[in-house]
Parts: C-alpha cells; sequence; structure tokens
C-alpha cells in the first residue's frame, strides 16, 4: 500500500474523499490530511507519501506553491493530483505543466476519482521497481547511454534483455518553456515511460540535451514512428510547447546502435528546416545533404532577394493574396537549396522582407506608418523555430494586410495590371514576372491583355511612358532625366521609342510646346 495525504482548506471535502472512495482497493491508504499549504509541507516532511491530492486554491498557500515547494525540497518523483473548482479549470490546466499526475473537478466523481487513483498506483510501482521514474532497469539503461557516449567501451557486455535482433533509435528535441522546466520535463520523461510500457516496449535514456528511445526495429518501423509521433504529441502536450521528432535506420546489431543514433542526431541539428507534424527520418538527412553538395557557389544571393522582394512588393501592392502565397511558398523551397544554415535563411527572409517593405512603403503617404506597422514581419523572423512557422506566421500577416481582396477573375487582374502599369510605369516592368503574380503562363497573360485593351503588353507600357514624357518635357526637364523618369535606363532607347510614337525627337518635341506657349502668353 502506497501513502496519500489529501491537502484542502474545507473539511467537509476532506472528511468526504476519506471516506468514499475505496483507498485500498486503489492501492492507497490516507496517512493524514492537512488543512493549508504550511501544514501540508509539514506534514509531508513528517509522512513523505508517494501521493499528494491537494486543492489548487486555498488561502495563505495555492496548491502550486505546495507543489512547488515540495518538487524543490525533494529530488524524488512524487506524485500530485489537483483538485479544482469549475472556476479554476482554466487554471488547473496550467498546473499540468508543474509536473501533476491530473486534475480533478470539485465536486469529485467517485469513479474518476478511482481511475486517476489506479493509474497513479501503476506509475509509482513501475518506479518503485526501476529505481528512477519510470526508467529502465539501470544496467539496462546504463549500457545504452555507455554504449553511445563511451569512456571505456566494450566494459559492460550487452544485457539479455536487449536481445531483440533489431533496433532503431528515435530522438525527441520537447521544446518545454524555461518556466519550471525541470518539472516539466521529469514530467514529460515520466509520461514516455508509461506509454513505453503501455505498448510494452522500448527504452527511455538520456541523450544529451534530448531524450532518446530504443525500440526494436519492424518492417515498417518508420512509418510506426510517424504514428507514435502523434500519440506522443498529445500524451505529452500539458509540458510541452512542441516535439520534433528524429528517427535513425533499424540495425540488426547492438553494437551498431551509434549509427542510428548519429542518424537521428543529425537530422534534429537540422530541425529548423522541418515541420514539427512529422518525423524526420534518414531519407530526409540523404535529400539535405545532397542538395548541399550540389548547391552552386557561385549564386548571387543578393540577387536572389532582391527576385522575392520584387515579387513580394508586386504582391502587396496588387493586394493580390495567392500572388504572395505563391511567393512564400517558393521561397520556402528555394531559399534552403540556396542557404546552408538556420541563420543565413532567417537573413535571407529578413532581407527580402527588408526591401519589399521600405519599397512598398515609399509609395505611401504615410510611409513612416506603413514601415512601423509592418516592422515586425521582419524582426519575428528570428524568433521562429523552424522554417515552416516562419512561412506560415509571415504569410498570416502578409494576408491579414492585404486584406480579402478578390484577385481571382479575368476582369479583376486585367484591372489590377492596368493600375499596376500607370503606377509603375518608371520600374523595369516584365511581363514574365507579372504573369508569375496571377500564376499565369506570360504568353497567355500577354494574349488576355491584348485581347481586353487592344495592344501588346510592352506596346501599352510604352504609350503610358511616352505619355508621361510628354507632360515631363513640357515642363522643359532635360531628356535624359526624362528618360530615367519614365522607365528607360538607355537615353538613345527612349529617343527611339518617343520618335515611333510622338512622330519627333523628344527635343523637337520640348522645344514646340515651349514655343507654343510662349506665343500663347504673347
Amino acid at each position: 500500500m502506497y501513502k496519500a495525504m489529501i491537502v484542502d482548506d474545507e473539511p467537509a471535502i476532506r472528511e468526504g474523499l476519506t471516506s468514499i472512495i475505496d483507498w485500498r482497493d486503489c492501492g492507497f491508504h490516507i496517512i493524514d490530511t492537512a488543512g493549508n499549504g504550511r501544514e501540508a509541507l509539514d506534514k509531508f516532511k513528517e509522512h513523505r507519501p508517494e501521493l499528494v491530492i491537494v486543492d489548487i486554491r486555498m488561502p495563505g498557500m495555492s496548491g502550486l506553491e505546495v507543489i512547488r515547494s515540495i518538487r524543490e525540497m525533494n529530488g524524488e518523483p512524487f506524485h500530485f493530483l489537483i483538485l479544482s473548482g469549475y472556476a479554476d479549470f482554466d487554471y488547473a490546466r496550467q498546473a499540468m505543466g508543474f509536473g501533476v499526475d491530473g486534475y480533478l473537478l470539485k465536486p469529485v466523481d467517485e469513479e474518476e476519482m478511482t481511475t486517476e487513483l489506479k493509474r497513479v498506483r501503476r506509475s509509482i510501482e513501475s518506479e518503485k521497481e526501476d529505481g528512477k521514474w519510470g526508467s529502465p532497469p539501470p544496467h539496462e539503461r546504463d549500457w545504452i547511454e555507455t554504449l553511445l557516449f563511451p569512456e571505456h567501451p566494450d566494459q559492460h557486455p550487452a544485457p539479455p534483455a536487449l536481445d531483440w535482433g533489431s533496433y532503431q533509435v528515435v530522438l525527441l528535441d520537447l521544446r518545454i518553456p524555461d518556466w519550471d522546466r525541470q518539472a516539466r520535463q521529469s514530467a514529460a520523461k515520466l509520461r514516455l515511460m508509461e506509454m513505453c510500457q503501455e505498448q510494452g516496449r522500448g527504452i527511455v535514456f538520456e541523450a544529451g540535451i534530448y531524450t532518446g528511445l530504443l525500440l526494436p526495429a519492424t518492417v515498417e518501423i518508420q512509418e510506426d514512428a510517424v504514428r507514435l509521433l502523434a500519440s506522443w504529441r498529445q500524451a505529452l502536450k500539458p509540458w510541452t510547447t512542441e516535439i520534433y521528432v528524429a528517427a535513425g535506420d533499424p540495425v540488426g546489431r547492438l553494437h551498431d546502435i551509434p549509427s542510428s543514433f548519429e542518424q537521428a542526431l543529425r537530422l534534429l541539428e537540422r530541425t529548423f528546416l522541418f515541420r514539427a507534424e512529422r518525423v524526420m527520418l534518414t531519407r530526409d538527412l540523404h535529400d539535405l545533404e545532397t542538395s548541399d553538395e550540389e548547391m552552386c557557389e557561385t549564386t548571387d544571393k543578393t540577387s536572389d532577394s532582391m527576385r522575392y522582394a520584387e515579387k513580394l512588393y508586386y504582391a502587396l501592392d496588387m493586394a493580390n493574396r495567392e500572388a504572395a502565397i505563391r511567393v512564400l511558398k517558393e521561397m520556402e523551397v528555394q531559399v534552403p537549396q540556396i542557404y546552408r544554415t538556420e541563420a543565413a535563411i532567417k537573413a535571407a527572409f529578413a532581407q527580402t522582407f527588408t526591401l519589399a517593405l521600405n519599397k512598398y512603403a515609399a509609395g505611401q503617404e504615410q510611409s513612416r506608418t506603413v514601415l512601423e506597422e509592418h516592422s515586425r514581419l521582419i524582426t519575428d523572423v528570428y524568433a521562429y523555430s523552424t522554417l515552416g512557422e516562419l512561412v506560415d506566421r509571415s504569410l498570416e500577416h502578409v494576408l491579414q494586410w492585404i486584406g480579402q481582396t478578390d484577385s481571382g477573375g479575368k476582369e479583376t487582374i486585367m484591372k489590377q495590371l492596368i493600375d499596376f502599369i500607370h503606377s509603375h510605369y518608371d520600374e523595369n516592368l516584365r511581363l514574365e514576372l507579372l504573369a508569375d503574380m496571377f500564376n499565369y503562363n506570360s504568353g497567355y497573360l500577354g494574349k488576355l491583355f491584348k485581347s481586353h485593351t487592344g495592344e501588346a503588353f510592352n506596346a501599352y507600357l510604352d504609350k503610358v511612358r511616352i505619355e508621361r514624357a510628354r507632360e515631363l518635357l513640357a515642363q522643359g526637364i532635360r531628356v535624359h532625366q526624362v528618360a530615367g523618369r519614365v522607365g528607360y535606363a538607355n537615353a538613345d532607347y527612349f529617343h527611339g521609342k518617343f520618335k515611333k510614337y510622338a512622330g519627333m525627337s523628344p527635343s523637337s518635341y520640348r522645344n514646340r510646346v515651349q514655343k507654343n506657349e510662349g506665343t500663347d502668353g504673347s
């Protein structure tokens, strides 16, 4: 029988729980009760019960403070069940982060309480057998850790219990908040041990900053690990914010286990490139390393960021949601093929967002306000744990920025395209890039444009530019300056285009307009 203590400031609760539960059937006996937190700590030191059932909200010292104090005083894996009123339900769920075994709503249901007590009893029995938080027998756990982190290799023979025939190492990167980290880590590890016991296989071991599992391999072990991830994530949810899992290849000999371990470790070192909802497998590692070897060292990375920035800027300026999605999804695939490290990938995204935002803000009346409002898009890049999270959260920001504009219909697309030309005629506009914004083949978009306007894209753009050039020349501005201001980098090229559409050279046109204005004014 294991010792249990009830802590509640209401005498009726203490007496009721003591009498209505068949404690012996659950494997416990009530060693004592306490009416407040201070009394509970004193009686805990005296009796050292394996289980404490504690009210979450008490005057003076709360149940959470009681648990925290006991955790700080003792390194052993004591167990806790929390009692809470309905109003404290969310608070009680948060308390799971303290490493408690469960919570029960008042008034306590006898059947629910019995189920919880029997579950805790099984955990305690496992700990009593294994010696520490449900760990495997020390000689098995120690042998695994010695094999992976050898000080004296082959010093100890393998335990007979590990004669499985095939083996696979799975590593878990448990993302746990710093707040009460030690208690959360212990509780998560305990639950993982319980799951291994429930499934009748697997040994949990320490692997540096990671938690390791040695599993007996099966033909479908990698797919099996994928299925296991869903149950691990759900079971460990109270203590972790996210779980990243990597599986090494199955091996047939015990002394080849380090090979499986090294593969899983190399994968976890590339966690940033993976989404958390999947298991990283060795074929992913092969794809990554092949990509690294084939990466062109002469890639112009600055121009690459500028290309994506230009696309994103166009998507923002046109308020085109589909285009924005395509740009960021393309970056998710392409950027890791160019940049090797998490820091470099994040820097590339930040640079792209900076260029796009600055260009977009420059065309707005309240440019400073626009920059301040959306600067978080850039700064948040460095806070994300994975590339998938970076893309998803950035996309949320961009789509909220764009709003709910419908950019799907052909008439809408043509209007957006024409408006964009009239607003950006002075830029290096290319039909190919604009077609990408609407997910069209450039040739097909060109046909749509000509059907809608009666003119080819480049001819329409030239006419818009020449019309604006007429206005600038009429103001007496020099020809080479006008050429640059309407989007022609080469003054001679501008001269030819102007003469084609206006029937005379730019300088002749400027002189004629100024002469006519002088005549009109005389």
